[in-house]
């Protein structure tokens, strides 16, 4: 038979387009090799053949469909290494827009991501994809070509490649983002998409590199609002503070600039303090750390990854020590930038001083000739902000007025509170470098002796003096330290000469006697979280010394300072919060313990974390009025109530006077009686006559409140109580905020409870397995020798326990391999052989075979277990004397070793002969095996789809779960039975929580809208994400995410030889 003419010619065309595109590769593979150096085409003396080949490759191969369709997987792949090559040279990267390459280069590009992120690696498709890559970061690294990059889509599948598996597709992803985020409009188009997660996720969990790269497009990225407000959602500042115990230089700077961008927001400025990071940064600061860096760049890296050379490179490359030295200076400075911001917190600022911080930046405020001019001088210039800030806060003034020359201070004040301007900083840098030598060491010393951590200069008594916390009008007080002790106190120094005590040695005696009884008493007494604890009192060189509690925070006025500063106010929120927990104090103090402040001054309140309220500053107010003219207290005659100026009887009310002031205060920031004419203030204060409260800023309530308060006639005024009944809304809701907060705290202590008992249960059971097994190995030489024997005897016993006990077939497995070994193992009598131990050994046996299916459990007080159990005591009982001449026998020696099997099977003969067992009670079992695997191919499917470009709630979740499923604190014990819970849809709690920051980023997304697709409504209303979900409810989201990805469209090819792959929703049980 012979072809015809049609057929032969089809036949020579197709021989000939084989051999044509086989030349073909090969020549683009020579090409590849021999132009793999160089970068310069359009310079070349060929540069027009170049041009010509460079077009004919976009436009009769990438951009020709019938031939992308057709052609061989490394055939294409040898086209893009070749426009790759060409594409160094700028000029071939816009022939390339020219032609339309770069839109049918990104469709390209997704399809493959498309097929290796969903089905795995491809043919070729890990080298394609870190090509086009390569070839978008290049046309990316020009500013003007990166709305081309846009436009064509690329950007989407960059995003989706984060999710990579291959090293190489991950960083060629990372370079090309990280270039096309140089520009607003391409950043503004990412951060759009669902990127955030995965960057926390590479930065917590990936290599050096990987972590390097992502910093630095986080980095810029952070310049967009959502991407800030994701990082808060997303729990990112704890992974973003765990970094900075890296000695990368540069992966570092990153980290510390998103830092600096992120914490612009309150709330995130607050955990960072919380975690822990104004102290990580002030470690940075003080130097004493060794870094490491490199020279690369985006442009380097891109090019070495695409060249295969990328995991050759050092990161740690030997730099000089001006390189090393230049970099740590660019280091300090953004941790200067940072602390810039995080010390708008008064609270923060505090810290930050409190953790030597003033004495930390200082430091780099000098100037050093030998080093880099204008890295020194940049550095200068964010220390020099950053300590100016710090002085915006009036608390901490009197630490500068030590440090500078007066010119100096004069430039540093004219600056202003706040300026972020870096320039507005330069010529004060330019006035200290000009300093001569004498003044720069004098400037020097200044900052050493603010040094909190120098030794103590001064003891008082047995207490160290390690800083002056402030002073009043009856003394100073000090942060000490008792001696061999860590725990810092504050301690209160009287001068005991002030007239305020008597004119001469025998009225200051009786009044200190006085103070010293009153104290003695607060201390023994006063027990409220508001209320400050005195420790102790004690008199050394005419001075009173009070010891008292150390309060973190600062003092109420200091807040109002700062707030006029920087032109806030408090929110009504705030307000009541602070009130409420001063009345709470005064109701203690007042109805418990008969005692009155009178002393309640906005300095004499101390606000701590979270604006908690501690009052302060008892026992010398009542000697202070006592024995004191008008003119003697005008440091708190502006919160005085009539009843004292007209020196007439008063008790607890002028308390509440005080506090209808400071809630005045906290409204307006000015106290509600001032005048510089002390007989004007006085008669303010009788006659009640105040500026009304501004309207529109805050609720009626607050203006009726500070009304009451502040009734000059002290009969007419209310007590605490009726203060408090008259904001009792105000109060419930407060409460209702604290027995929420606690309901929480104990629901997480009982979750922490339950999870540590579990882990000890389970390391306790862990421990007996692990016993168990290694005497299993132990003899596992002794085990094979009688392998062959032990076999059919055992069979032989299984078969016999299977017919005497009626088990039904789904109820009872035959154990093989290792099991059938442990099985005689268990059954072998040993050197402390004896019938409890046989009994105990054969009833756990039986235990272990029949529960082995989930499907049909059997009760061990069922009566087929016990008459089997009766059965084997009887058989055992009856051979008493021969099992003691077989352990005799077991004993001396292996050769002499019984067979166990037969023996079994000779004890159960004895008891039973055996039973029939009906065809109609045989039915098919369940293998839970397979329940258990099939549960793991839904969840490793769900998570291995393709990655969303938006959020996706469910898909998060259940990512989530599978990383708890395989983490380092799990185990396989752990996993078969988190599965076994799910498969079952168990009504229990999935412990740990891990699904707050999802809940938290569908509830409170950014402008009041989701930032998930997802309706959060779309999920079970039972949910409650917050406190945990069950495993119920997470099986209702698996099997709705897998039929929303097709997973069951495939039944008919996925389980067609498998019973058992049916769908599964716990609703439909």
């Amino acid at each position: 038979m012979t072809k015809s003419e049609p057929a032969i010619k089809a036949s020579g065309h197709r021989a000939r387009g084989q051999w044509h595109e086989s030349t073909e590769a090969v020549e683009l593979e020579n090409f590849s090799i021999n132009y793999k150096n160089e970068r310069n085409f359009s310079k070349h003396p060929q540069h027009k053949l170049f041009q010509e080949i460079f077009t004919a490759l976009v436009k009769n191969r990438l951009i020709c469909r019938e031939w992308v369709n057709r052609a061989p997987s490394i055939h294409f792949l040898r086209v893009l290494i070749c426009l790759r090559l060409l594409m160094r040279d700028p000029c071939y990267q816009e022939i390339l827009h020219n032609l339309d390459g770069i839109e049918y280069l990104a469709q390209y590009m997704e399809i493959v991501a498309n097929e290796y992120l969903g089905y795995g690696e491809e043919q070729h498709s890990v080298d394609k994809l870190v090509n086009m890559t390569y070839i978008f970061q290049k046309l990316a690294a020009v500013k003007d070509q990166r709305d081309w990059v846009t436009t064509s889509g690329a950007h989407k599948t960059l995003v989706n490649l984060l999710s990579a598996r291959d090293t190489n597709v991950l960083l060629g992803a990372l370079l090309a983002l990280a270039s096309l985020a140089e520009s607003p409009e391409c950043r503004e188009k990412i951060s759009e998409l669902n990127i955030v997660e995965n960057l926390l996720m590479i930065l917590h969990e990936y290599d050096l590199l990987s972590k390097r790269l992502t910093a630095e497009l986080l980095r810029l990225l952070c310049a967009e609002p959502q991407v800030k407000e994701q990082v808060k959602l997303y729990e990112g500042i704890p992974v973003l503070l765990s970094l900075l115990h890296s000695d990368h230089l540069k992966l570092l700077w990153s980290v510390v600039w998103i830092l600096v961008q992120v914490c612009e927001d309150p709330e995130t400025s607050v955990e960072i303090r919380i975690w822990g990071g104004i102290k990580q940064l002030l470690h940075i600061l003080r130097g004493d750390r060794n870094f490491v860096s490199d020279r690369s760049s985006i442009g380097s890296l891109s090019s070495a990854n695409a060249a295969g050379r990328i995991q050759q490179l050092h990161l740690s490359e030997d730099l000089s020590p001006r390189e090393i030295q230049e970099n740590t200076f660019s280091l300090q400075a953004a941790c200067c930038a940072a602390l810039t911001e995080l010390v708008l917190n008064d609270t923060n600022a505090h810290q930050v001083v409190q953790e030597n911080g003033v004495y930390t930046i200082a430091k780099l405020i000098l100037p050093n000739k030998q080093k880099n001019a204008a890295k020194t001088n940049l550095l200068q210039c964010y220390a020099f902000r950053a300590l100016r800030f710090l002085f915006s806060m009036e608390r901490n003034r009197p630490l500068f007025k030590r440090l500078f020359p007066t010119d100096l201070f004069e430039i540093f004040i004219d600056i202003g509170h706040y300026v972020r301007d870096i320039s507005a900083y330069e010529e004060l840098v330019s006035k200290l470098n000009l300093l001569v030598e004498d003044e720069l060491k004098q400037i020097a010393e200044n900052i050493e002796s603010i040094n909190q951590n120098k030794a103590p200069s001064k003891y008082i008594g047995n207490y160290a003096i390690l800083d002056h916390l402030g002073s009043g009008a009856f003394g100073c007080v000090y942060k000490v330290r008792k001696r061999s002790s860590q725990n810092l106190l504050a301690m209160k120094e009287v001068n005991l000469h002030n007239p305020a005590f008597g004119k001469d040695k025998k009225d200051r005696d009786s009044s200190v006697k006085n103070i010293v009884s009153e104290l003695t008493i607060i201390k023994e007494q006063l027990y409220h979280p508001n209320v400050v604890r005195y420790y102790k009192t004690f008199l050394e060189n005419d001075r009173l010394y009070i010891v008292m509690e150390l309060i973190e925070g600062a003092p109420l006025g200091e807040h109002f300072s700062s707030l006029k500063e920087k032109q806030h106010h408090f929110t009504e929120e705030r307000l009541w919060k602070i009130f409420i927990q001063l009345c709470l104090a005064l109701r203690y103090l007042h109805k418990e313990k008969r005692i009155v402040h009178r002393d309640l001054t906005p300095n004499n309140i101390m606000l701590g974390d979270k604006d908690k309220v501690t009052v302060t500053d008892f026992g010398l107010a009542k000697q202070k009025q006592e024995n004191s003219k008008l003119t003697s207290v005008v440091g708190t005659i502006l919160y005085s109530c009539p009843e004292v100026l007209k020196s007439e009887p008063y008790g607890e009310k002028a308390d509440v006077w005080a506090a209808g002031c400071l809630l005045y205060q906290m409204a307006t920031l000015n106290p509600p009686f001032y005048s510089t004419n002390m007989l004007s203030l006085a008669t303010k204060i009788v006659e009640a006559v105040y500026e009304p409260v501004p309207e529109g800023i805050y609720s009626e309530k607050v203006t009726d409140t500070i009304n009451r308060c502040l009734t000059p006639d002290a009969e007419a005024r209310p007590d605490i109580v009726e203060v408090s009944s008259m904001i009792s809304d105000v109060m419930m809701k407060y409460l209702d905020n604290l027995s929420t907060s606690q309901l929480a705290l104990e629901k997480k202590l009982e979750r922490e409870r339950r999870r540590t008992q579990r882990y000890f249960m389970e390391a306790n059971r862990n421990a007996v397995t692990c016993h168990h097994e290694l005497a299993l190995l132990s003899q596992e030489a002794f085990e094979k020798a009688s392998l062959s024997s032990s076999s059919s005897g055992a069979a032989s016993l299984k078969s016999e326990l299977s017919e005497s006990a009626d088990l039904p077939p789904e109820g009872f497995q035959a154990p093989c391999g290792k099991d059938e070994d442990r099985a005689c193992e268990e059954i072998l009598p040993d050197d402390n052989f004896n019938l409890e131990n046989i009994d105990k050994d054969i009833y756990s046996e039986l235990d272990d075979e029949l529960d082995i299916s989930d499907n049909s459990s059997i009760s061990s007080s069922s009566p087929l277990k016990e008459s089997t159990f009766s059965i084997l005591k009887r058989s055992f009982s009856a051979s008493g004397g021969e099992r003691q001449s077989q352990t005799r026998d077991f004993t001396g020696g292996i050769g002499s070793r019984p067979r166990p099997g037969s023996q079994m099977s000779t004890f159960l003969w004895q008891a039973s002969a055996g039973i029939a067992v009906s065809q109609r009670k045989v039915r098919q079992i369940s293998d839970p095996i397979q329940q258990i695997l099939i549960q793991l191919h839904k969840i490793i499917y769900i998570t291995q789809l393709p990655p969303a470009l938006h959020h996706n709630l469910k898909r998060k979740v259940i990512e989530r779960f599978k990383k708890s499923l395989f983490s380092q604190q799990s185990n396989p014990c752990n996993l078969k039975s988190e599965i076994k819970k799910l498969s079952q849809g168990s009504p229990e709690p999935i412990e740990p929580n891990v699904f707050t920051a999802d809940y938290h980023l569908s509830c409170h997304s950014s402008g009041g809208h989701s930032l998930s697709p997802n309706d959060p409504a779309d999920l079970p209303t039972s949910f409650d994400l917050e406190e945990g979900i069950t495993y119920e409810q997470m099986q209702t989201v698996i099997e709705e995410v897998l039929e929303e990805s097709g997973y069951y469209n495939f039944t008919s090819n996925r389980y067609h030889s498998y019973p058992w792959g049916t769908k599964n929703h716990p609703t439909k049980r």
